[in-house]
């Protein structure tokens, strides 16, 4: 089994879909969240690399816990997700996600990231998230 870094923890239940490709992790610190997973033989490919789509499966992960990060009330959805690969990330390893709100209007918030191992990029990615008022 992968060690998780100490201070990480998933939460798992508001999301089946993330939890059955995770677990996915979060700690929170002064300087925000930091986000991560250890790469499992269920990540990856035949090569042993991680496969793409769980790479944008947790930088969608990373981009609602960074929108709704310190804020009360509110769920969302992805509505526009891009991304770029530009390296891979390998079995063993730890993929971590950071990244920031750009800017959060009436309805919308807008965040940008990245996933390193190491200092080693990743992925850049940016989403728009439709905020929305949590039911209950």
């Amino acid at each position: 089994m992968n060690k998780i870094p100490k201070g990480y923890r998933s939460l798992e239940g508001p999301s089946p879909a993330e939890d059955h490709v995770g677990p996915f992790y979060y700690r929170k610190t002064e300087q925000g969240l930091k986000l991560g997973f250890a790469a499992a033989p269920e990540h990856c490919n035949v090569i042993s690399t991680v496969h793409g789509g769980v790479l944008m499966c947790f930088a969608d992960y990373a981009v609602t816990m960074l929108a709704l990060h310190g804020v009360k009330g509110e769920a969302c959805a992805t509505v526009s997700f891009n991304a770029d690969f530009v390296s891979g990330a390998k079995l063993g390893e730890w993929v971590e996600g950071r990244g920031e709100v750009v800017r959060r209007s009436g309805s919308m918030t807008f965040v940008r990231g990245e996933l390193v191992v190491a200092d080693k990029l990743i992925m850049t990615f940016q989403a728009v998230m439709r905020r929305l008022k949590k039911a209950g």
